[in-house]
């Protein structure tokens, strides 16, 4: 059989829904998953139970690698741990894909541009985000001068009270594991502001703080599945209404302790739920950039104004895919996605100085994100070569640069909004 031998770290529910079971689906014998490696056996075993599956299974990284002839790694586990993976398969000769965020502070970013120097494999970043047909669109407008000189991006997300609570609930809470959302959720969006600026940021001011979560809310527990406090509680979730979620982590909790439904209101939570950033380029763009996590409803806005005209990208979605949503039914087996419904809004339009306006909004994907996730799948793992003229693909180095925004960012809010070279990490 030829195609690509992959073995993927980490089988949560990311893994499964966007690697795991549609890759061989989609592309057969081309993409053959051939080892999977998680620190919890027992959420391997979930995984593979939801899946219907029997591929072999691993509790050594090491021995994963050697014994299945891997030639590709998909790496999907903790984001503090995606660095460790990440070199050790590069220092292989493997190919890497790295979910993002690729890692989480400035030193796992020298170790990986350390390794990839020497390495005979590639690396890339999941950065699916630029895969959605109304940001690609985007892109190739700015790309072909439409827009004139590119002067001031703003991007903004908000995220609601069940899509945003659920970082608040999950791992995701503490720094060490995630880098805070300014890695985790935005590197993502630190990426298409780069993408779109086509420049190296060079300098960051951040201001953030934990506003409405941890030590904020009225009520404290442990998790919620025990919590004296559930009928009181509005953020109040039964994440195991799906009975995915009870095979994947409820009954994994023997291995290890992990909490899928941590209180969200626990003071041990030290990541931010309210950011502003502001970015500059070496090109001399400037950028603004702004996410909170307890919104009244979910949503984004993306806007690029240039001399020559401007493009506006909003988008309102409609969370009731989200774990913990009210919504949610007992009947529903699926493990949540970041999914669309019937209700979202979505448009992008192209406004000039004379007062004209164009939409130009795109035809959405079938899967995932809005049709992101298979275009994705289909760049990185398809058995043709497809043709990348928007430069797509998310090389290590673009994966770097966003994180390295979101680490400068991270530490500007620790110093009081004092501005920092996001390359070298020193003050400004």
């Amino acid at each position: 059989m030829s195609g690509r031998r992959i073995v993927v770290v980490g089988t949560g529910g990311r893994a499964i829904g966007s690697f795991i079971k549609p890759l061989p689906t989609e592309f057969g014998d081309n993409a053959q998953i051939v080892g999977l490696y998680d620190i919890n056996p027992a959420r391997i075993k979930g995984a593979q139970k939801i899946m219907e599956t029997s591929i072999p299974e691993f509790d050594n990284f090491e021995t994963m690698l050697k014994e299945t002839g891997a030639d590709s790694l998909i790496v999907c586990s903790t984001d503090s741990t995606h660095a460790e993976y990440v070199t050790a398969g590069l220092d292989k000769g493997l190919d890497v894909f790295s979910e993002k965020p690729l890692c989480t502070t400035f030193e796992q970013v020298q170790a990986i541009r350390k390794a990839s120097e020497t390495s005979t494999g590639t690396g890339l970043v999941t950065h699916n985000m630029r895969y959605s047909s109304d940001v690609a669109m985007m892109k190739k407008m700015v790309q072909d001068g439409d827009l004139g000189k590119i002067l001031h991006i703003q991007f903004s997300e908000y995220l609601d009270r069940y899509h945003g609570a659920d970082y608040f609930r999950r791992w995701h809470r503490k720094k060490e594991n995630s880098g805070g959302l300014l890695l985790q959720k935005s590197s993502h969006h630190f990426d298409l502001i780069n993408w779109i600026a086509d420049s190296k940021p060079i300098r960051v001011n951040g201001l953030g703080k934990l506003a409405f979560y941890g030590k904020n809310g009225p009520f404290h527990g442990e998790r919620c599945s025990t919590c004296e406090h559930a009928d009181k509680c509005e953020l109040y979730a039964d994440v195991f209404i799906k009975k995915d979620m009870v095979t994947l982590y409820q009954e994994a909790e023997k291995e290890d302790g992990y909490f899928r439904d941590a209180c969200v209101f626990g003071p041990e939570i030290d990541i931010t739920d309210t950011v502003n950033s502001a970015i500059t380029y070496e090109n001399g763009i400037e950028a603004s950039y702004s996410i909170i996590a307890y919104a009244s409803y979910e949503g984004l806005d993306v806007s690029v104004e240039g001399t020559k005209g401007r493009i506006d990208f909003h988008v309102r979605k409609n969370t009731k895919w989200a774990v913990g949503h009210k919504d949610a039914s007992a009947t529903d087996s699926s493990l949540a996605n970041d999914g669309d419904s019937q209700e979202d809004v979505n448009w992008l339009k192209f406004f000039t100085p004379d007062g004209k306006v164009q939409d130009i909004t795109q035809p959405k994907g079938e899967g995932g994100h809005g049709g992101s996730d298979p275009a994705l799948r289909k760049m990185l793992f398809g058995p043709d070569k497809i043709a990348d003229p928007l430069g797509q693909k998310a090389v290590l180095e673009e994966g770097v640069q966003a994180v390295l925004v979101g680490i400068a960012t991270n530490k500007s809010i620790e110093l009081g909004g004092t501005p920092v070279n996001p390359q070298t990490m020193e003050l400004l």
